[in-house]
């Protein structure tokens, strides 16, 4: 019995120093019944960045592993930003409003690149009227162009134009994006227009299928060529 002791005391304190060590895990995990913050990060070991909930001041940027698409700019968007374990973004929640325009959306980010589907509303008002349309839709992206280099190209070349000559230049700029860069191909749900239904678009951005219900409740369904012109059912 007296050999059998030191093993018993041995395997006694292996247990003591396993409750203990555990007792101090179970310790570490606390509970709040409020947490007041502008800004809570989600990290991991490596302080990789996985989510940014924060308010539209404090807002994580855009990055590619880990770097700023536009360092020094602020996002003023309030919500959930999610990054990858290599430091892309890869979408998020987001909301916001005033008494004249309310919008939000969930949004899913392709592969080194800017969203690629999403859910979103807006409804803002205009003449006394509000203005609203919200559903799904899909955007087409080139994997060879970004549109972070693209827009700093855009800002070098009309930084010695007046505001109108901007404004003219990123109308024709935003054209380019839409039918050559970020291509819408599909929507569902209600326009701005009170059309509600499934539009789909061609690889240029053009719609070509419209299957909708309008404002006087009569249904449609319309073919469109490349040219914009409304072709008869076959």
């Amino acid at each position: 019995m007296k050999k059998q002791l030191p093993i018993i005391n041995f395997a006694f304190l292996i247990v003591l120093t396993c409750f203990y060590f555990y007792d101090r895990q179970v310790k570490n995990v606390e509970t709040f019944k409020e947490i007041q913050a502008e800004r809570l990060s989600i990290i991991g070991p490596d302080k990789n960045l996985y989510i940014s909930i924060s308010n539209p001041e404090r807002q994580a940027l855009a990055t590619t592993h880990g770097i700023p698409h536009n360092p020094g700019s602020k996002r003023d968007l309030p919500g959930i930003i999610f990054f990858n374990r290599v430091g892309d973004e890869v979408g998020g929640i987001y909301y916001d409003g005033t008494d004249e325009e309310n919008f939000a959306g969930i949004t899913f980010d392709q592969q080194k690149n800017d969203q690629i589907m999403a859910i979103m509303k807006d409804e803002y008002l205009e003449g006394g009227e509000w203005k609203r349309w919200y559903g799904m839709f899909f955007r087409e992206r080139s994997d060879s162009i970004r549109v972070e280099k693209l827009y700093d190209q855009f800002l070098e070349r009309t930084k010695s134009m007046t505001k109108k000559e901007k404004d003219t230049e990123y109308l024709k700029f935003k054209k380019h994006l839409d039918s050559e860069i970020n291509v819408y191909r599909m929507f569902l749900g209600r326009e701005e227009n009170k059309h509600t239904g499934l539009f789909i678009y061609d690889s240029k951005g053009n719609e070509r299928i419209k299957i909708y219900v309008d404002e006087l409740d009569q249904s449609h369904f319309e073919i469109i060529d490349e040219n914009g012109f409304k072709q008869p059912l076959k």
